[in-house]
Parts: C-alpha cells; sequence; structure tokens
C-alpha cells in the first residue's frame, strides 16, 4: 500500500474516534416511578342492606358511601372485599382486611378481639315475621314468644340473643341474611332477628308478605367500625373523621339518604 493511501486511511480513522468522542451524552434517568399508595382493604357482607349490598353488579350502601369520604380523608384507595359475616372478624386478626365496614355492633365480647372506632349510629335488635300471622304480635318480643321456630345469621348480635333469651324456640343459624329470609318466606321459620336497618329494608322489600316488628327494640346497641388492636393510626384517623363529619352533616346526610329516620350517635 502506497503512503498516500497509508494517510488516508489512518486520517479517516482519526476523524471517525473524534465524531465518536463528540457524540451527546445519553439523556438522563426521568425522576422515580412513584410508590403505589396502598389501599385501605375493607371487609363488607354484601347482603346486609342498607349497611352494604349489591345493586346493578356494584356494592352500595352506608358503609360503602362512608368508605369513600374515609379514602378521601385520608388520600387513599379503598379496596372491598366481601365475606360471609362470620369470617369478618377472622380476616381482620389474620390481617387480610384493615378494618370491618359492615354494619358491626359494638359489644363487650367483641372487643376482646377488635378495636372498635367511636360509634357512627344507634341501632338494636328487630323481628321481621310474615304479614298474614302478624297480627298476633305488636311488638317482636311478643312475635318471638309465639314463635316456634326463629332464624339467624351466624355470628350475629341477633343469634346471641335469641340464643340467650329463646331457649324453647328452635334457632336456625344460616350463613347469610337472604337464606334466613328465603326461609322465612317459605314458612320454614317463624321469624327472623337481626339489626333493626336490617329488618326494616328487608320488610320494605317484601311489603305484602313480611312485616317488621320495631318497637320497642329488643337491644339498644351501637354501630362502629372494626379495627386489629394496637393499630392506633388509622382507627384516630378514623375517628377524627367520624367526628368532622357528625360537625359538618356528612354522617348526617348519608343516613338520611338511606335510613331517612335514623340519626347519627352522638
Amino acid at each position: 500500500m502506497r503512503s498516500s493511501s497509508r494517510l488516508v486511511l489512518a486520517l479517516a480513522g482519526a476523524l471517525f474516534a473524534a465524531c465518536s468522542a463528540m457524540s451527546p451524552p445519553p439523556p438522563p434517568p426521568g425522576p422515580p416511578t412513584p410508590t403505589p399508595i396502598p389501599p385501605i382493604r375493607i371487609g363488607v357482607t354484601a347482603d346486609s342492606p342498607p349497611f352494604c349490598f349489591r345493586q346493578a353488579g356494584r356494592l352500595t350502601g352506608i358503609e360503602i358511601d362512608l368508605a369513600s369520604y374515609l379514602g378521601q380523608d385520608l388520600g387513599r384507595p379503598i379496596r372491598a372485599f366481601p365475606m360471609a359475616w362470620d369470617e369478618l372478624i377472622p380476616a381482620l386478626v389474620n390481617h387480610e382486611i384493615d378494618i370491618i365496614m359492615s354494619g358491626l355492633t359494638i359489644t363487650r365480647l367483641r372487643q376482646l378481639r377488635v378495636a372498635f372506632s367511636e360509634p357512627y349510629m344507634r341501632s338494636g335488635l328487630g323481628a321481621l315475621v310474615r304479614r298474614s300471622e302478624a297480627e298476633r304480635s305488636r311488638t317482636p318480643a311478643q312475635a318471638l314468644q309465639r314463635a316456634l321456630k326463629i332464624g339467624v345469621t351466624k355470628g350475629t348480635v341477633g343469634e346471641k340473643y335469641v340464643r340467650e333469651n329463646f331457649r324453647d324456640a328452635q334457632v336456625f343459624s344460616f350463613a347469610t341474611n337472604e337464606n334466613a329470609i328465603a326461609e322465612l318466606e317459605q314458612r320454614r321459620v317463624d321469624a327472623f332477628v337481626s339489626d333493626a336497618p336490617i329488618v326494616a329494608w328487608y320488610g320494605s322489600l317484601e311489603e305484602s308478605q313480611l312485616l317488621p316488628l320495631l318497637n320497642p327494640l329488643l337491644t339498644k346497641d351501637e354501630i362502629g367500625w372494626g379495627f386489629r388492636p394496637g393499630e392506633e393510626t388509622l382507627r384516630e384517623k378514623a375517628n377524627a373523621s367520624l367526628a368532622r363529619w357528625k360537625r359538618d352533616h356528612t354522617l348526617g346526610g348519608v343516613l338520611k339518604r338511606w335510613l331517612p329516620t335514623w340519626e347519627p350517635a352522638s
């Protein structure tokens, strides 16, 4: 190869190296991907109107409305986990959910396993009977004294109350409220005992066949939310939201939407 050719190749190589050295640096890394905000996992029973039930395929009701407001207050998404009533407390204890929001009655026995929020609603137990037989009983207590077979939902305060106070009756424990109502309509049980709002709601759905007996209520109870004991941060924030909603009538507005005659707990 002639010296002139070698010179040309050398110059070309030097030019390529210079161009490579002058290429722009890679773009700087983008901002770090934000860490997803963990949802608040709430446990609900989907057949407990007006607290929580399905309407047009979606969960709705008092607790769903309040959960939405709570998520807004805390800046966290809400994820609902429907389950059977007697699965709620075990799911909470086993860290499968963060809050029970399903019309949970505050009781001394439950306080052994659950840390309750401040109550948001007054309630109590009522009885649902067939309208054709209701003229013989004017109060829920009278209806239960006459009933030979009483239906309840497994794990509820209604079941505990009936078993303790009506020992001569046969008590039939059902997995869901809907199963118990169906048995009442089919005349397999004589009465169904549950929280007054649930009794009233199902009575309004089948007004021609069923009659809710609510005066006077069998018990005087309060409704709240359930948290794991020892995890105080979330419970304190929820209580702060409840206190504010009581002051600004947010809570009263939600209750009146579903139960026009009910008042929030003071």
